[in-house]
């Protein structure tokens, strides 16, 4: 006499499959741009003991200045996953440009050897992220002859240019 019965064996995989990310990449801002596209990521090491199914990653297209987190993903046949993080970050080292307001010339104060409220125009300024700021070293008062005065202008990544704007004063007066 035979009997016989059936038995379900189910083999699970609990076993998280492995990911190493590429290492973490530093670039420069496209020409012009505030921005870095076209960043070649690497590729990820991936493992598992049933196989992968696919790995992916949230990679923008366009990586603004400053680093931005790449978190890539690998699921392995059975639906388990593991993840890892890139940082890739872009540089501006991109200079601002400054064109000085043109030379000026002014006669001296009456009764004095010196020119004081002179009028030094605005410089013409851009950058591919932005200005923060423009100063000069303009005194208060310029004295007869020729002044230099520079002109900084800093973008907001701390990068500058300058230039140069003269200032000449002219005695008129009569002794």
């Amino acid at each position: 006499n035979t009997a016989s019965c059936s038995q379900t064996v189910t083999v699970i995989d609990n076993q998280l499959p492995t990911i190493t990310c590429p290492a973490n990449t530093t670039v420069n801002a496209n020409t012009g741009q505030c921005f870095a596209t076209a960043v070649s990521l690497g590729t990820p090491t991936t493992s598992d003991n049933c196989g992968i199914a696919n790995t992916t990653n949230n990679a923008p297209t366009q990586y603004n200045v400053g680093t931005t987190t790449v978190v890539w993903t690998t699921t392995d046949v059975n639906g388990n996953t593991a993840s890892c993080s890139q940082t890739v970050t872009v540089i501006d080292n991109q200079l601002p440009t400054i064109t000085c307001p043109a030379n000026t010339t002014v006669n001296a104060n009456t009764g004095q050897c010196f020119a004081t409220a002179v009028s030094l125009g605005t410089p013409a300024t851009s950058d591919n992220c932005g200005i923060a700021n423009t100063t000069n070293n303009a005194p208060t008062q310029y004295n007869v002859g020729t002044t230099t005065v520079v002109w900084t202008t800093t973008d907001v990544n701390g990068n500058t240019a300058s230039c140069n704007q003269t200032v000449t004063v002219i005695d008129n007066q009569l002794p």
